[in-house]
C-alpha cells in the first residue's frame, strides 16, 4: 500500500515515522514508499517506550484478524519485521512536549486514522 495516500490531507503536518530496524533499512523500505518521509531508527525502543507503545498479546499479533494483513503486507513487498515485532503500533500528534492526539494500535493489524490526527491538526 502506497503510504503516502494513507498520509495525504490537506494540511497534514510534516511526518516522522519512528521504526526498529537499522537506518539503512529504513532508507530502503521508505526510498520506494515514500521518500519523502522522515524517519528514524529506534531499535532499543526508547522512543516507542517513551510513548508508551505496549507489547501486544499473541491474540493481538497473531491473531486471526491479522493474518490477511500479514499477507496484504507481504503481497506489497514488505519484508519480515524488524526488532520486536510484539510492540504495537502507534500515531501521535506533538506540538513541543506535548502530545495532542494519539491512535494506539489494538492489534499488529490496525491501521492509524491518519485524518483524524489531520483534523487535530487543522485546529490548532
Amino acid at each position: 500500500e502506497d503510504l503516502r495516500a494513507r498520509a495525504a490531507a490537506p494540511s497534514f503536518p510534516p511526518a516522522l515515522v519512528v521504526h526498529m530496524g537499522t537506518p539503512e533499512e529504513g532508507e530502503r523500505f521508505f526510498e520506494k514508499r515514500w521518500p519523502e518521509a522522515r524517519a528514524v531508527s529506534d531499535p532499543d525502543k526508547v522512543l516507542f517506550d517513551a510513548f508508551g507503545l505496549e507489547r501486544g498479546s499473541l491474540m493481538q499479533v497473531m491473531g486471526p484478524g491479522t493474518w490477511a494483513a500479514g499477507f496484504r503486507a507481504r503481497a506489497h513487498g514488505v519484508g519480515l519485521p524488524k526488532g520486536d515485532p510484539r510492540v504495537l503500533a502507534g500515531s501521535f500528534l506533538v506540538k513541543g512536549a506535548d502530545v495532542l492526539e494519539s491512535d494506539l494500535a489494538t492489534t499488529s493489524a490496525s491501521t492509524p486514522d491518519l485524518s483524524r490526527l489531520a483534523r487535530a491538526a487543522e485546529a490548532l
